[in-house]
């Protein structure tokens, strides 16, 4: 699994990086959630030696037949960014899955230069609908995780399709 994960986090690079360079969204303040709000309960869904994947169970909504999830992903090793000299350990994303084709694109992420998504965010991008860029999930990746996560705990809403 661990070359895959590293694949898949490759592909997630070059999406962040092309993402930038094209994002109209400021940077966000300090990472976390604002003071007084108790935050996501992440749940770990994907490890491997390079990075942790962790969901967050209550953002899990539909969107006609997708699913869309945040989740968090923390490295072992800091990661580049678009921006020169600037590395992140943690980011923050926001998936859109297609479950019965299994596929995944990126509407949010921001990435943030220690564990657990603190410090400042070093660089943020927002995809719109337009924009998104569909990527396989395959499964024993982290995508292929997050994917089969998000499919068998999709609200009742969305049509049963089992992922794959």
């Amino acid at each position: 699994m661990k070359h895959r994960m590293d694949l898949s986090h490759a592909v997630a690079l070059v999406m962040f990086v092309l993402a930038s360079a094209c994002s109209t969204t400021p940077p966000s303040g300090g990472g976390g959630p604002p003071a007084g709000n108790v935050g996501p309960q992440w749940v770990s869904v994907a490890k491997g030696d390079t990075q942790e994947a962790f969901v967050d169970p209550a953002s899990l909504t539909t969107n006609g037949t997708m699913v869309e999830l945040r989740a968090k992903q923390n490295f072992s090793m800091a990661q580049p960014t678009a921006k020169k000299d600037k590395t992140y350990l943690s980011s923050q994303s926001t998936y859109r899955f297609d479950c019965s084709s299994r596929k995944v694109a990126y509407k949010e992420i921001q990435a943030y230069p220690e564990a657990d998504l603190q410090g400042k965010a070093v660089q943020n991008a927002k995809f719109y609908e337009k924009n998104l860029q569909w990527m396989d999930a395959p499964a024993d990746t982290v995508f292929g995780e997050l994917l089969d996560y998000a499919c068998e705990h999709a609200p009742a809403s969305l049509p049963a399709e089992p992922p794959g």
